[in-house]
């Protein structure tokens, strides 16, 4: 899909305390060679506060960089991908209240560690459609804690980071432009996180904490890899081409910059998103997960966060940002610092 006028007028990331990867060997949270596959040094951490309010947070340091009053605010898209303080219940309205956007109409998106992809590309897609519609925020919260959830051990090849994200989106106006932005799915590879489990009346009646590295090793005993190996890389080129096609770039267009990937172990990187990456583009690949770990939902905004705060981009260059996540769903953004 591609956007004529909208634009990224602030992109914040919130984050808590990190902790090292060092300390959490030498406290018996996590083997070193666990620690190095998930291809971070530390990790946030958040003592206390739930992933929505680190929503707010990020939200409210987003709206002042953006220079905008929350009351002025049409749409509040919130996504996330763990549990949120409470089982029955809208975070998506809970961060709206808290931010003052009475105004904006919230609603959450739950689609795994694609959630915050997704939920950009919708408010996206609603500005677009509808002139009524001005500006939104996306935000996204997590917060990985036991019991339901151990940030090293409940995956493989990844750490999970608490943090809050937030993307200001509006019609015009300063900052990096949004200019296209393509979603494609593999519903095929959904048991990779269900496993052989039957559907439980609750959550973590299974076990917890949560344990993917089980349902990960069902769906490989049953044939799993060869799918993944089938669907994944036609899907990550699907994604990547349909986005410079809407874009109306070339492949290996020199404006093209650099590509932001999801914030998830080096094995994963290479084995879903580089081959196709270096194959198709010049461009340099970047992951800025390091100091982070996986965001959960929230890789997608944290990276466009980044691409502003590190200055990657001179004017009329071009940045891919690259998201993917369990269910199967891949998206690639594709966003602008403009010439003038």
């Amino acid at each position: 899909m591609r956007f004529t006028e909208l634009t990224v007028r602030a992109a914040r990331t919130w984050l808590p305390p990190r902790r090292s990867a060092a300390d959490a060997v030498l406290a018996g949270e996590v083997d070193a060679a666990v620690a190095e596959a998930s291809g971070a040094v530390e990790v946030p951490v958040s003592a206390d506060a739930s992933g929505p309010e680190l929503a707010v947070r990020a939200g409210r340091s987003a709206l002042a960089a953006a220079g905008l009053p929350a009351g002025r605010l049409d749409l509040l898209v919130h996504g996330w991908i763990y549990h949120q303080g409470h089982d029955f219940w809208s975070p998506a309205h809970y961060v709206a209240d808290r931010l003052g956007a009475g105004q904006a109409v919230p609603f959450g998106v739950q689609q795994m560690c694609h959630a915050g992809a997704m939920a950009l590309h919708t408010a996206a897609g609603l500005l677009e459609a509808d002139p009524a519609l001005n500006t939104a925020l996306v935000t996204t919260g997590d917060r990985f804690t036991r019991p339901g959830f151990d940030r090293w051990r409940s995956d493989y090849d990844a750490v999970f980071g608490d943090a809050g994200t937030a993307v200001v989106l509006g019609r015009g106006g300063p900052g990096l432009r949004l200019v296209a932005s393509r979603v494609v799915a593999a519903p095929e590879l959904e048991l990779m996180y269900r496993g052989e489990d039957a559907f439980s009346p609750a959550p973590l009646t299974h076990r917890a904490p949560i344990d993917a590295r089980r349902t990960k090793k069902e769906f490989l005993a049953a044939g799993g890899m060869e799918l993944l190996r089938k669907a994944a890389p036609p899907k990550v080129r699907e994604a990547l081409t349909g986005a410079l096609e809407d874009a109306g770039l070339a492949a290996r267009d020199p404006r093209i910059r650099a590509v932001l990937l999801s914030r998830l172990g080096p094995k994963t990187i290479d084995l879903l998103y580089r081959p196709v990456m270096t194959e198709l583009l010049d461009a340099e690949l970047v992951h800025l997960g390091a100091r982070t770990g996986h965001l959960g939902g929230g890789d997608a905004l944290a990276n466009l966060a980044d691409l502003d705060r590190l200055e990657l981009l001179a004017p009329g260059e071009s940045a891919l940002c690259f998201a993917g996540g369990g269910g199967f769903t891949w998206s690639c953004m594709v966003v602008e610092r403009p010439a003038r």
